[in-house]
């Protein structure tokens, strides 16, 4: 029960705070790989913590958090909007691009690929072999016009040069999550879209939950789908991946 308690704090720690412009949070699963929302702006991964403002990353040592220190501060471009970590990988998105940085030497990343896309704010994740992104046309500041899902190849030597495998369309998609063959993408108050990506070529959307709520972004562990909407955190069982039970719903009073 501690546990579960400890799960549902960070997770709404995350997603409430990555969801405000300017300020998130994410917190680590494990020695190795990190855990965030896809719209956060801060990850941890081991002993770093990656922050991205709106034009740099800045890397930490946390490793004693009481002398917390700055490594290193790194140019990336401009109107960098999230951060997402994947093994040694960071997968940073902005208005107008994806870039994906080594953090095998974790203090200090080095880039290895981008992909240039048409302006919009971008949420991006990733398996490790293929990475997904949303562009939304409802953000007056990031000047989008599209609303689609977009499916690159970054395996391997790709990596370098990411390849754009499918594009579908979606209502004003945003945050998004990926488990095994099944990706969750956020949809607002059209509800949590529910995508086949086991044919990376032929992206195909199952189903649509709504619940009559407004969603924003997803954390997936284990077998649990962490749904931001608003107000608070709707729960999903994903046991059977492209059929979401919900079990619960806790509401932020603060």
């Amino acid at each position: 029960m501690r546990t579960t308690s400890f799960i549902i704090i960070v997770v709404m720690s995350v997603l409430c705070l990555g969801c405000k412009k300017g300020d998130s949070n994410a917190a680590s699963n494990d020695s190795s790989s990190g855990k965030s929302g896809s719209i956060a702006r801060m990850t941890i991964v081991g002993n770093y913590l990656y922050l991205v403002n709106h034009n740099d990353l800045k890397v930490y040592n946390i490793a004693d958090p009481a002398t917390m220190t700055l490594q290193k501060t790194i140019s990336i471009g401009f109107e960098i909007e999230t951060i997402y970590p994947y093994n040694d990988k960071l997968f940073i998105g902005s208005t107008s691009a994806m870039y994906i940085y080594d953090i095998s030497d974790p203090r200090n990343p080095a880039r290895q690929g981008t992909v240039s896309h048409i302006r919009a704010c971008d949420p991006v994740v990733t398996d490790g072999d293929y990475a997904y992104v949303t562009l939304r046309n409802n953000n007056a500041r990031c000047g989008g016009t599209q609303n689609v899902l977009n499916i690159y190849d970054v395996s391997g030597g790709k990596i370098l040069n990411p390849v754009l495998l499918s594009t579908i369309g979606l209502p004003q998609p945003y945050g998004l999550g990926v488990h095994d063959t099944t990706l969750y993408v956020c949809c607002g108050e059209a509800g949590l879209a529910v995508v086949n990506v086991k044919d990376k070529r032929k992206a195909e959307v199952k189903k649509v939950v709504t619940q009559g709520k407004n969603y924003s972004d997803v954390i997936i562990i284990d077998n649990i789908l962490f749904a931001y909407v608003t107000g608070g955190l709707a729960l999903f069982d994903i046991t059977d991946q492209q059929n979401p039970q919900f079990i619960s719903e806790i509401k932020n009073n603060n």
